[in-house]
């Protein structure tokens, strides 16, 4: 990758031609007006996937929180600073 300027970066990939049939067929059909577009428009996808997988991801611990409040799995903190130190006790434990 050549860096053109600090918002721009030349990328050079080889493509199967396979890929690059497909390439030609979404620019020829109108889909796409070029191979960048074609480009830019599956990495917004990942990213947007990616997003979906870390929201999937937090919902899934919330629920497993919530299972287990609810099966008085948990700690209370009566002082303040209780819960950092737990958390750092923690933290240092699974080093």
């Amino acid at each position: 990758m050549t860096e053109e300027s600090p918002s721009q970066a030349t990328v050079q990939i080889q493509l199967e031609p396979d890929e690059l049939a497909f390439v030609e067929q979404q620019i020829s059909n109108g889909i796409y007006a070029s191979a960048e577009d074609m480009l830019r428009a599956g990495l917004r996808l990942l990213a947007q996937n990616e997003r979906l997988e870390r929201i999937k991801e937090l919902r899934t611990m919330i629920d497993d929180a919530d299972r287990s409040v609810d099966a008085g799995d948990f700690r209370e903190f009566s002082k303040p600073g209780d819960l950092t130190a737990f958390i750092v006790a923690e933290a240092k434990a699974r080093r």
